[in-house]
């Protein structure tokens, strides 16, 4: 098992290029597509890892800290290399964990949870970014765990 650092430096020295290369080999994006898969992998790593069940351990009067405040909740329903290890189940139970404190403050904001609808059509509207998004989210976690089990 690789340590934070070894995770980060792996991932954003790395994978990063390497995937950022092969995605524009492949696919010749636009480049705002890749600034979100870019921006997405980087925060994954930093901040939206595997081990983002352990972040009741970091101080929160920190950078990394604050930045990782919507994970306190999260890290005391899983414990640690539960669920949060799981290539596929980790990144999907960590986005929808986000996904529900956003309609939650929405719902506290705005005195209402949007339609479904206009989650539908943000998605019809957002498609690529959405799933540049989702990918460098999902390789962020896919190069976590591979360094966990090398």
């Amino acid at each position: 098992m690789a340590l934070y650092k070894t995770h980060a430096k792996f991932n954003i020295l790395f994978a990063l290029p390497v995937l950022i290369i092969l995605i524009y080999i492949i696919f010749h994006p636009k480049i705002s597509f890749l600034i979100i898969f870019t921006s997405s992998f980087i925060y994954s790593t930093l901040f939206m890892s595997p081990d983002v069940d352990l972040t009741n351990k970091i101080k929160l009067f920190s950078l990394k800290g604050m930045l990782t405040i919507p994970f306190r909740i999260y890290s005391k329903i899983f414990k640690h290399r539960g669920l949060s290890h799981s290539l596929i189940f980790g990144t999907i139970t960590r986005i929808v964990f986000l996904f529900f404190l956003f309609l939650i403050i929405l719902f506290l904001i705005n005195q209402s949870i949007p339609s479904h609808d206009s989650f539908i059509t943000f998605f019809k509207i957002h498609k690529k970014y959405t799933l540049y998004c989702f990918s460098g989210i999902f390789l962020a976690d896919t190069c976590h765990l591979i360094l966990d089990f090398k």
